[in-house]
C-alpha cells in the first residue's frame, strides 16, 4: 500500500505484491521518486491491479458492504463490521478472503499492578498498529486515483490529478495507560475521569493537486529529478473511537466507558504546497534510488461550519483550523539486482520518516514465459506474497496471493490479486 489507502493505481501493482509488496526500480516508483520519470523500465512492466476488492462492496457481502442496509436491513444490523469494511477499503486492488473482525468487547483487566487491553476472549489487542503519517498535522501525502497529463515536454510535464485517501490510521494509549501497561502502576487510571485512554484515529481527505515535474538523465547513468505540487482541497475529517476504563469510589473497576470523537467538515477548504526530490544510479545489473517526497511543504484546512461528535454530544458552527509542515520528509529507498544467467531478480526497499516505517524483499525467478514469485514485508506488521506471471500472446497475466497483518485484532487476514498487461 502507498502512504495512506492503496488506490487502484499504487506502485507495487500486483506483481509486486506477489514480491511481499516490493516497490520495483522504474516508472511505477516516479511516485515515491521523482527521478523515476525518466528512468526506462528495465525490470519488466508491473500491469494495472483490477479493482476485485469493489467485488466485497456488493450486498450479498454483509460484513464489508454498507449497501446491504438497503437490500436487507436485518442482515446489515447483525453482520457489517466497520474494522472489515476498513481493511477491504484500504486494500482495493485485493479480495479479501477473511478481512479483520472488529473484536465485539473491549476489556481493560487488571493483573496485580498491570493493566491488559484484550477482546472478550482474552486475547491481546494490538495497540501499536499504524500506518501513514505518524504526527497530529494533516500532510498532502495522500494517493493520486488518477492523473491528466496537461503538458509534457523533453524532460518536464505538467499534470492535474485528484488525490483522495485516508492520511492516516493510529491505534495508540494515551502515555498513562502506556505507563499502566507496562507495569508502572494503577493509580494514575484510577482517577474521574481516568486519563487512561486507547484511542483509534483515522484522518482523511480529499482535493486536486496541480504538479509540475522534470526529471533527466545524467553522466555518469545517473538520474535526478524534481517535483512541486500545488494543492486545493475540498474534504477533510477525522474520526477517533475511544475507550478507558471506569473504578468506582473504591478504586475497583466497574466497567468501560466507550465513545467516538470525529469532525465532519461540511464548509472547509484546503490549500498546500509540497517539493519532492529523488535521484536513481543505474549501475548494470543493478540499480539504485533514493526518493524523498514532503522535502518541504505545507498543507492548511480551515472552515466556518463543521459538525462535531464527542462525549457531551453533536455539536456545530465553530472555526476550524488544522494545519501541518514546513518539514516532515518521507525518504524511500529502493534497488533491485537481475542475475541474467539465472532468470533471478531480487529487490528491497523501505520507507521511514514522518510515516510509520516499512520494507519488503522479494523475488522473482523466471522460467520461460512464467514468473515465479515470493517476498516477505512489514507494514505495520508482517505479510508476505506468492505470485505467478504468465506471458500469453499478446497478454500478460498477474496473480498473487496475499497476506498482511490484521489492524487491531491482529492474525493473518489472506486475499487475491490480478492484473493484465496488454
Amino acid at each position: 500500500m502507498g502512504l495512506g489507502v492503496a488506490s487502484l493505481g499504487q506502485a507495487q501493482g500486483v506483481r509486486g505484491l506477489g514480491m511481499g509488496g516490493l516497490v520495483l526500480p522504474g516508472p511505477e516508483a516516479a511516485d515515491r521518486n521523482p527521478a523515476y520519470a525518466a528512468y526506462p523500465s528495465r525490470f519488466g512492466k508491473m500491469g494495472g491491479a483490477l479493482p476485485l476488492g469493489l467485488l466485497r462492496y456488493l450486498p450479498v457481502f454483509s460484513d464489508t458492504s454498507p449497501f446491504t442496509y438497503y437490500t436487507d436491513p436485518q442482515a446489515f444490523a447483525t453482520g457489517f463490521d466497520v474494522l472489515a469494511f476498513y481493511d477491504q477499503f484500504a486494500h482495493l486492488d485485493t479480495f479479501l478472503l477473511n478481512p479483520a473482525r472488529s473484536p465485539e468487547e473491549v476489556v481493560f483487566r487488571i493483573r496485580a499492578d498491570r493493566l491488559e487491553v484484550t477482546d472478550g476472549q482474552g486475547n491481546p489487542l494490538d495497540l501499536s498498529f499504524g500506518f501513514g503519517a505518524t504526527g497530529p498535522e494533516p500532510t498532502l501525502l495522500l494517493p493520486e486515483l488518477f492523473g491528466i497529463p496537461l503538458w509534457s515536454g523533453k524532460e518536464a510535464y505538467l499534470r492535474l490529478g485528484y488525490l483522495y485517501g485516508i492520511e492516516s490510521v493510529r491505534v495508540a494509549p494515551s502515555p498513562e495507560l502506556a505507563q499502566a501497561l507496562s507495569g508502572g502502576g494503577l493509580e494514575a487510571c484510577r482517577q474521574d475521569p481516568s486519563p487512561c485512554v486507547l484511542s483509534a484515529t483515522v484522518r482523511a481527505a480529499q482535493g486536486l493537486a496541480l504538479t509540475l515535474g522534470w526529471a533527466a538523465a545524467l553522466p555518469g547513468q545517473l538520474y535526478v529529478g524534481v517535483r512541486g505540487q500545488g494543492f486545493y482541497g475540498f474534504g477533510y475529517a477525522e474520526l477517533s473511537a475511544k475507550a478507558r476504563p471506569l473504578f468506582n469510589e473504591n478504586g475497583s473497576p466497574m466497567g468501560v466507558d466507550l465513545w467516538a470523537e470525529g469532525t465532519f467538515i461540511s464548509q472547509n477548504r484546503g490549500y498546500g504546497l509540497r517539493g519532492d526530490v529523488g535521484v536513481v544510479w543505474d549501475l548494470g545489473p543493478a540499480t539504485l534510488g533514493l526518493g524523498v517526497q514532503n522535502l518541504l511543504g505545507l498543507v492548511v484546512w480551515e472552515g466556518t461550519n463543521y459538525f462535531v461528535i464527542d462525549q457531551n454530544g453533536p455539536s456545530g458552527g465553530f472555526p476550524f483550523r488544522r494545519s501541518g509542515g514546513p518539514f516532515a520528509p518521507v525518504f524511500f529507498l529502493n534497488g533491485a539486482y537481475r542475475f541474467e544467467d539465472l532468470g533471478l531478480l531480487v529487490g528491497a526497499d523501505a520507507s521511514f520518516g514522518s510515516v510509520a516505517p516499512s520494507a519488503h524483499l522479494g523475488v522473482e525467478y523466471a522460467l520461460g514465459s512464467t514468473s515465479l514469485r515470493a517476498g516477505v514485508g512489514y507494514e505495520g506488521g508482517l505479510r508476505f506474497g506468492l505470485g505467478v506471471g504468465l506471458e500469453l500472446e499478446g497478454l500478460g497475466l498477474d496473480l498473487a496471493l496475499t497476506r498482511h497483518e490484521a489492524p487491531l485484532v491482529g492474525g493473518g487476514v489472506y486475499g487475491l490479486a490480478l492484473a493484465m498487461r496488454f
